[in-house]
């Protein structure tokens, strides 16, 4: 862009309490470049917990419609961001989520922890690789969204108020819940076979390693994958600080399509809506 801080600007003129979607959607295109590392530490932490991938490993989704699943997450979640929670299509996105969830018996820590996850874990990220200061009010707007999307998906509990509660209650969440079974590394292998589709091909050999080596020790133990030697660390960080240096994502040209939207169009021909994405089952024990 050759106004590195035009959205930065807006979001100088905006109030989290009342702004909090824009200006979260503005973070995530100012750190795009960084940020598929949120998605890789997101996705191993549910499977980390047998709680959870006991359920999503029942559900085969993961394992066998890896592609539909990824996009669907992404379109709903990218709904509820868009337009809200108020009428239309950012909570009809919201109580798809919801629907899905119900079908489950899902713990009530998970739902907390799954919620911290993503603004305390896209925080971290924009900190450490990021090509410029975080802002207080992206802090707070992060916090304040996804408080309310993770109720709007399901939680029976609100999140802790601050984000430094919210780091506590993860790191905790970590320490007490994580353990390896047998399923934690289908999903993670499932998972991490798709992930490179989304690069160009030279790339696609070294985004695994590069992107595993910032993974909490504790999320790689319990899905079954090696931790990275001090080396492998050194040089995902210089990739990662690069990768952030890049600056923010340029707009969109008119009908350009990211890299989710021209897979979802491979996906579904005929078109989608957030009626029609995500499981369709009655139950866990069904494919």
């Amino acid at each position: 862009m050759k106004d590195r801080n035009v959205r930065l600007r807006r979001i100088s003129e905006l109030d989290p309490e009342k702004d909090y979607r824009e200006i979260t959607a503005l973070f995530y295109l100012d750190f795009q470049a960084i940020m598929v590392l949120q998605a890789v530490t997101g996705n191993l932490m549910t499977f980390a917990v047998p709680r959870m991938s006991r359920i999503l490993s029942a559900t085969k989704q993961f394992e066998n419609h890896t592609a539909k699943r990824m996009v669907d997450t992404t379109l709903l979640v990218q709904a509820v961001l868009d337009h809200g929670l108020g009428a239309g299509e950012g909570r009809d996105a919201a109580r798809r989520v919801n629907a899905m969830h119900r079908q489950y018996d899902i713990h009530a820590d998970d739902f907390v922890a799954v919620g911290c996850d993503v603004p305390i874990m896209s925080l971290e990220i924009a900190d450490r690789f990021g090509w410029r200061p975080v802002t207080d009010a992206e802090r707070e707007s992060l916090r304040i969204h996804y408080s309310a999307e993770a109720r709007a998906f399901g939680s029976h509990r609100p999140l802790p108020e601050t984000l430094p509660e919210m780091r506590a209650y993860w790191h905790a969440y970590l320490d007490e819940n994580t353990a390896f079974e047998p399923q934690n590394r289908r999903l993670a292998d499932a998972f991490l076979t798709f992930l490179p589709q989304l690069f160009p091909r030279p790339l696609r050999p070294f985004v695994s390693p590069i992107l595993l080596a910032q993974v909490d020790p504790r999320i790689l133990r319990a899905c079954g994958l090696p931790e990275p030697s001090a080396r492998r660390k050194r040089i995902s960080t210089r990739v990662m600080r690069a990768l952030g240096r890049t600056g923010p994502a340029p707009d969109l040209e008119p009908g350009e399509r990211n890299v989710i939207e021209k897979l979802a169009e491979s996906l579904y021909p005929n078109g989608w809506t957030v009626h029609t994405l995500g499981t369709h089952v009655p139950s866990a024990t069904q494919p």
